[in-house]
């Protein structure tokens, strides 16, 4: 029998069960299964997170990080997905000068600026501080969230200009997060922010004591600025991109008040560098609008920026002939943290004007190694987002639409052998994968096959701060751009969302588990703060709003038109719903769509 077996048997057996659901019903066959799963500190849970979900950094608490990264990777699967406006409330604390007067008459809607993370400051799961922070026009506005023992939430509202116009808006926006600074400065919360005319500040705020300081001043001579980023390793250099197309560098990790670039990357000829983002402390990468040197990566070292390599557009098997000699790519992403990423900035992501966004390897000769496209939807992408340890997100230049794509395929490449010459595939389905697997080309799941797109159309709440909407916008459903997003750990399952003038805050996670026999873990440990009940909440950030969304069909299926689907409120749910569930795949929130009739086309055509 099983429980008879010696332990390291057992152990060995545990950690190839599929998911953490089934280690729990192990657990409780008998009181040995359950010492022998349980012991040194949950040694097979801590086995279960580390071969099932290897790139994903997660604290010590072992069997909750199983449950709760199952529990996202199955959302992911059932396409489970909450969506809410994050609205600050009234109360919020107010820091600097708010008496303001507006020098000018925008015609158009701020864009958020975003940044989130969290760290856990106790002795569970359940134990952590998430800070949320978001360039709104010339404020900056900041939630500062404790769950678990200590659970407390505090609004920040920052600002300390008087006379205000566009060009005071916050573009860029960065927490700078640490354990370690954690420790030293307790409530004090530090950031590196930019306005659009050109300052780029290092901010430290005390919410307790409402107070700020400026530490760092970061020098742009001038120049007006369109973003910045800033890397993630311990030297952490800040680039900052300038409209006029030159970018310069900076060491954050610097004592002095005023800090200068230590090297810049200026545009050649007419070429003007549209679009940057650093892959790495030593690599970033431009776009730089000519066909002939579309992407260029360049290495970054003391003495200054050399070229490293470049990549045309007429290399990438796609016809950029209607284009002319300009070709556009609108966000990058890099892999860093993906179980297929190699060195810093191997391996990353890119959205180019032909809808396209291509999955580029460092290590390969090849230009690009997969595409993915969504051919429902001919928007342009303006971001991009890795999340969760298989997947990304689109965020479209239009419609409001976020696209779910899945890095597994069937026939992708192996990071292993990207040494070598590989063929360049497309696709634009989703690899099939079984739940909570992290491993490319193993098992398949039957539905839902193919990509999801989701819109975000949902009418916003009035802008924030309190203000009349820009001159000559509509009230109504929103049709505009996803223009940034931002995860708070690499375990979490929410994705905060930048539209124009607000936030939409994205929870993944399934009706069954916030509902279900299991509704109290999820409740206490992840505290997504949803309201499931019937009843409506007087909290407006509690309240979901339906999603409409559809699959997408395969490249070269010319005759499927994608079918709509809606979502429906927690309370409209019944055991009929959880019955389709388990046969469709779908989240039980999902309305069913029917089957063709006889007068009806059988290749699903129209909405």
């Amino acid at each position: 029998m099983l429980y008879d077996l010696p332990s390291e048997i057992i152990y060995h057996i545990a950690v190839h069960l599929p998911t953490a659901n089934a280690l729990a019903q192990l657990a409780q066959t008998c009181r040995r299964l359950h010492k022998v799963i349980t012991a040194e500190d949950s040694r097979i849970f801590r086995a279960f997170v580390q071969s099932r979900f290897p790139s994903i950094e997660t604290p010590p608490f072992w069997r909750d990080a199983a449950q709760a990264l199952a529990s996202r990777s199955r959302a992911l699967d059932r396409n489970a997905i909450i969506g809410r406006f994050l609205v600050p409330p009234a109360i919020a604390t107010k820091i600097g000068s708010h008496e303001v007067t507006r020098r000018d008459n925008p015609t158009l809607g701020y864009r958020p600026a975003i940044d989130s993370y969290e760290i856990w400051n106790g002795q569970c799961w359940a134990d952590k501080k998430e800070i949320l922070a978001w360039g709104a026009a010339n404020q900056l506005v900041m939630r500062i969230k404790q769950t678990g023992a200590r659970s407390q939430e505090k609004w920040i509202q920052f600002n300390d200009i008087d006379h205000i116009s566009s060009y005071d808006d916050i573009c860029s926006l960065h927490l700078l997060s640490s354990e370690e600074r954690y420790k030293q400065d307790g409530d004090i919360e530090h950031l590196i922010f930019g306005r659009i005319r050109g300052d780029i500040a290092h901010l430290a705020i005390s919410p307790s004591q409402a107070t700020y300081e400026y530490k760092h001043k970061f020098l742009t001579y001038g120049l007006r600025l369109d973003k910045t980023d800033l890397g993630n390793d311990t030297d952490r250099t800040l680039a900052a991109h300038f409209e006029n197309g030159s970018i310069a560098f900076y060491h954050t990790a610097n004592e002095k008040e005023e800090i200068e670039p230590f090297t810049w990357l200026r545009p050649e000829g007419v070429s003007r560098n549209k679009y940057s983002k650093l892959l790495s402390s030593s690599l970033v990468a431009v776009g730089t609008g000519a066909a002939e040197s579309a992407l260029s990566i360049s290495k970054i070292t003391p003495d200054g920026v050399s070229p490293y390599r470049t990549i045309g557009a007429d290399t990438l098997d796609t016809d950029f002939t209607s284009l002319k000699s300009k070709v556009n790519i609108g966000a990058i992403e890099p892999l860093n943290k993906h179980v297929v990423s190699g060195s810093p900035g191997d391996v990353f992501l890119t959205a180019w004007d032909d809808f396209t966004v291509r999955l580029h390897d460092l290590r390969s000769p090849a230009p690009y190694e997969v595409a993915y496209k969504d051919v429902s939807d001919l928007n342009p992408i303006y971001s991009l987002h890795a999340f969760g340890h298989n997947h990304f997100l689109a965020g479209a230049g239009g419609e409001a639409v976020i696209k779910i794509f899945d890095l597994r395929m069937c026939n992708t490449y192996s990071y292993l052998d990207a040494q070598v010459p590989a063929s360049r595939r497309q696709s634009t389905n989703v690899a099939e994968q079984s739940n909570a697997s992290s491993t490319p080309h193993t098992q398949t799941r039957t539905s839902p096959r193919n990509g999801f797109s989701m819109f975000l159309s949902h009418q916003p709440p009035p802008p924030f701060p309190q203000q009349a909407p820009a001159r000559n916008r509509q009230r109504g459903p929103y049709r505009g751009p996803i223009y940034t997003m931002s995860t708070p750990s690499p375990s979490s399952p929410t994705v905060y969302t930048g539209l124009v003038d607000g936030i939409v805050r994205l929870d993944f996670a399934s009706t069954d588990d916030l509902t279900g026999p299991s509704k109290e873990w999820y409740k206490h440990n992840l505290d997504l703060g949803v309201n499931t009940s019937p009843v409506p909440s007087t909290d407006t950030n509690s309240e979901a709003f339906d999603l409409a969304g559809y699959e997408r069909p395969d490249a070269d299926d010319f005759s499927t038109t994608s079918k709509l689907r809606n979502q429906r409120a927690f309370c409209a749910t019944g055991p009929a719903d959880a019955e389709l569930e388990l046969a469709t795949g779908w989240d039980r929130r999902w309305e069913h769509l029917e089957e063709p009739g006889a007068w009806r086309r059988r290749d699903g055509s129209t909405f």
